[in-house]
């Protein structure tokens, strides 16, 4: 069953024009990834009833919610800058949504306790936004979005403002989280690793229009058109015999038989894998390779490799 479809939604601005159509299903966490100004904000805007459509519809569970109030389509929302009532502390702002339901307050205080433990705040249930750091206000985001239990849970690039290594570990704390909970959770990003680790598909866009519709592993390894080539990962784009053809860096290998030559310009190493630059001929091949198998080789050598599809 589709949890959510959007049915040819358009909506126009003055230079920019949204032009999407896609389904969502149950318990699936799809990715909206493109470059800044693509129309990823505009479309989870709509979805959550911001922002009405020109045309088109958006249908959840079977109902038709275009002109539903964002209050009564039963989504959560995780902002980017975590809206958090500065004046609440965590377990008020937690309890917010269940307030607003009239929950009674047992009930309240049962459900706010349950889902810090959950997402590991507890400690900090009685401090208020501006005690915390930037990883714990986004848990508390995410608590006091779906402890309503929302039919949908929505997310606006909820870890672009965290330091590499606090994104990191909320990456794998949403896996789990996601895996736990079987949310249906539609996430904006730019970034395609966070897109990559997290989706079980990605809906890339591009200026207003969706360009690809695959799984992480297809996007990567099957990229339909130049824009998806060109975003996804890294990739070299070689001529030979007159023929032009996209070319991962792993997909290069290193070897005294490869017919390929090239001097080698930069050597970075990044987390066990070795990124080296190679000037062949004027044309600049980037090559992946674990750091093991070429920490003898430095700026300047003289290399053969050949292309291996993998």
């Amino acid at each position: 069953m589709n949890k959510l479809e959007l049915l040819s939604v358009r909506k126009s601005f003055e230079n920019f024009e949204l032009d999407v159509g896609f389904s969502v299903k149950e318990n699936e966490f799809i990715s909206i990834l493109g470059p800044s100004g693509s129309g990823k904000t505009t479309t989870l805007h709509i979805i959550a009833g911001f922002v009405n459509p020109d045309s088109g519809k958006i249908i959840k569970n079977g109902e038709d919610i275009t002109s539903l109030p964002p209050s009564k389509r039963n989504m959560g929302i995780v902002f980017q800058d975590y809206a958090l009532f500065p004046y609440l502390d965590v377990f008020n702002n937690i309890a917010f949504g269940l307030k607003v339901k009239g929950i009674s307050s047992k009930e309240v205080k049962q459900k706010v306790i349950g889902i810090a433990e959950k997402m590991n705040i507890l400690k900090i249930i009685y401090k208020h936004p501006d005690q915390l750091s930037g990883g714990e206000k986004q848990r508390v985001a995410l608590a006091r979005a779906m402890i309503v239990e929302p039919d949908i849970l929505l997310m606006d690039e909820p870890l672009s403002s965290l330091d590499a290594k606090i994104r990191a570990e909320l990456m794998e704390e949403l896996k789990i989280f996601h895996r736990q909970t079987n949310a249906t959770i539609v996430y904006i990003t730019h970034d395609q690793s966070e897109a990559m680790y997290l989706s079980d598909r990605i809906i890339l866009i591009n200026n207003g229009k969706i360009d690809q519709v695959d799984t992480p592993i297809a996007l990567y390894k099957r990229p339909k058109t130049s824009f998806a080539k060109a975003f996804i990962g890294k990739m070299n784009r070689l001529d030979l015999g007159g023929k032009e053809i996209y070319i991962r860096p792993e997909e290069i290998v290193i070897g005294e038989n490869g017919e390929l030559v090239g001097i080698i310009k930069e050597i970075v190493f990044i987390e066990g894998v070795a990124e080296i630059k190679v000037d062949m001929n004027g044309k600049e091949i980037l090559i992946r390779e674990l750091v093991r198998k070429v920490e003898h080789f430095k700026v300047g050598d003289k290399i053969h490799f050949s292309i291996e599809r993998r």
